[in-house]
């Protein structure tokens, strides 16, 4: 990954970290991260995993996340904070 789409994707990071923290759901950057690699991957949604984001690409992706992250009842987004707190934990032990 080159500088400029690191700093892409972090700047996505932040964009929706922030977005939830306005509408009241508080989020980590660890767990966003994952979502956007879990969006970005997902060939549902047409990303060019080796081609360069384009703004409507940045877009797309931001709103994909905020609405997985914002859903309430969701088993799958209980998942995957379930597979973040493990990964986070178990790395750190781990070492």
């Amino acid at each position: 990954m080159s500088r400029a789409q690191a700093e892409n994707v972090m700047n996505i990071i932040r964009e929706v970290v922030q977005e939830c923290t306005m509408q009241g759901q508080s989020v980590s950057d660890t767990l966003v991260a994952f979502m956007v690699k879990a969006v970005v991957l997902d060939p549902r949604n047409g990303f060019n995993v080796d081609g360069t984001l384009t703004k409507q690409d940045v877009k797309k992706i931001e709103e994909l996340c905020l609405d997985k992250l914002m859903e309430k009842c969701s088993p799958s987004l209980d998942t995957i904070k379930m597979q973040v707190y493990f990964d986070m934990n178990y790395t750190s032990r781990r070492k």
